[in-house]
Formats: C-alpha cells, sequence, structure tokens
C-alpha cells in the first residue's frame, strides 16, 4: 500500500508540476504516493472545503497531504524524515490528526517553520508544538482520525483552522512540525478573506462557551455562543489582556 495520498487544487499546471517534481526529487515517488489534482484552471470547481471531505472519503492511504500549488522541498526535508516525524508524533501522542508547518500554539505564538517571501522568523523552540489553527500551504491529515471540514463553509481561506477545531472538537490533536519547505506566496487578505473570517466566525462561535482562535494570518476571533461575551471579549483592550494570561484550552467547546 502507498503511504501519502498528496492532494492539491490548482489553477496554475505547470506551478503543479514544478511543485510534484519537487516532491518526487526527495523521495515522494509514485510507488510510496498517490498525487491527485484538482484543476481550476479554467474556474473555480473545486471548493477546499468540500474537496477536502471528498479526499477523505477516497483515501485508503494511511496519511493524506493537502498541499498548496507553490510548495517546494528544497530546504533538505524529505520523505524519510516525514515518516521519522509521524513515527515521533505516533508514539507521543496517538490523538495527533494534523500537522503542519506554520500555526498557532496555545499560548497564542506563532509556530513556523518554514521559507516565504515574507522572511517570516522560524520557531526558536522545540518542535513539534501543539497548535489550534494551521496554515493551508502544507497539511499533513491521519486518514484514521476521520477529521472533516465544516459542510456550511466554502472558500480559499481558514479551512485549515476549521479543521483543526473539527479535530479538537473530537478531541484530537494538531501540531507544528520540523519539516522545512519553500512557499512561494507570502499570501494575502483581500476583501474575499474577510468575508469569509466573517463567515467562519459565524459558524464557530456557536461551538463555544468562550475562547479565543488566533491564526497565523494574524487574525483573532472571539467565539462565544453568548452574544454579550462575543462583543466584550472583541473589544482590543479586553482580547489584548485575555491573550497575555489565558490559553486556548478545548474544554471551553460548549456541549
Amino acid at each position: 500500500m502507498k503511504t501519502f495520498h498528496i492532494c492539491t487544487i490548482t489553477n496554475d499546471p505547470q506551478q503543479y508540476e514544478e511543485m510534484k517534481s519537487s516532491f518526487i526529487s526527495v523521495g515522494f515517488d509514485l510507488e510510496k504516493c498517490r498525487y491527485s489534482l484538482f484543476d481550476n484552471s479554467e474556474a473555480n470547481k473545486f471548493d477546499p472545503y468540500q474537496t477536502f471531505n471528498t479526499i477523505k472519503s477516497t483515501t485508503v492511504e494511511p496519511y493524506i497531504i493537502f498541499c498548496h500549488q507553490d510548495v517546494r522541498m528544497d530546504r533538505g526535508d524529505g520523505i524519510e524524515h516525514l515518516l521519522k516525524l509521524i513515527d515521533e508524533l505516533n508514539a507521543s501522542d496517538d490523538r495527533w490528526a494534523i500537522a503542519g508547518n506554520a500555526g498557532i500554539n496555545n499560548h497564542y505564538q506563532a509556530v513556523v517553520r518554514i521559507t516565504d517571501p515574507n522572511n517570516t522568523s522560524n520557531w526558536g523552540g522545540d518542535f513539534p508544538q501543539s497548535v489550534h489553527s494551521l496554515d493551508e500551504n502544507f497539511l499533513l491529515i491521519k486518514t484514521a482520525a476521520k477529521i472533516s471540514s465544516s459542510t456550511d463553509l466554502s472558500g480559499f481561506h481558514f479551512y485549515a483552522t476549521d479543521l483543526c477545531l473539527n479535530a479538537i472538537i473530537k478531541k484530537h490533536t494538531c501540531y507544528v512540525i520540523n519539516f522545512h519547505l519553500t512557499h512561494l506566496s507570502g499570501g494575502s487578505r483581500e476583501q474575499a478573506f474577510w468575508q469569509a473570517q466573517s463567515k467562519f466566525q459565524d459558524r464557530w462561535c456557536h461551538e463555544f462557551g468562550f475562547c479565543y482562535v488566533q491564526t497565523i494570518t494574524c487574525v483573532t476571533m472571539c467565539l462565544s455562543k453568548y452574544k454579550r461575551l462575543r462583543t466584550v471579549g472583541s473589544q482590543q483592550k479586553v482580547m489584548d489582556w485575555c491573550l497575555a494570561r489565558f490559553p486556548f484550552r478545548p474544554l471551553f467547546i460548549s456541549s
């Protein structure tokens, strides 16, 4: 059996082929991996939320890699290193479900292992780091965890954080691991980004009594099923005070 199902939504076939070639060059060959391309080069037929649920339902490989077309395996880490990291995660925490290379830990610190156009500073502490949100550029998902995307969300933003919260609700864990690659894009926050954030917050606030969720794109959301708490908690001074004192705790999820 193959080990990885490597899945990418692309609007640029040449970028995808360069990505795939970089994977194969460091051991992610066709003997060990199945590649699935979701072609949006003519129109946005494939949405990450729904596409991931399709991927999950058809994957027999132990691990899914859901990644962007503009990541490159050119930093010295390859399949053997990733398998070693997976073995270490399995040994230390059998409840892990998702791993990536950039996210926010439970003390609201950015944890990053990446090279990108932003000259992002890499994490100076230990790996792996437990996180509550991840960046979308590279996601490693354990198939057996049976994590799904929310069916009532859509678009090209926040789907990694959505996956993380769905994992946490099922009492799984998420991590940033020491797997270094290049991401050719620094990301963007256009109008669609803020529209997606509003929909994401509306969807998830009803799952929580009260907590904050932060994304690697520097968006912090107060999530609470109580409107008054959301209003007060979204004030910048209150938010800053809480983030400095209280870690993210999954037990704030309401039943």
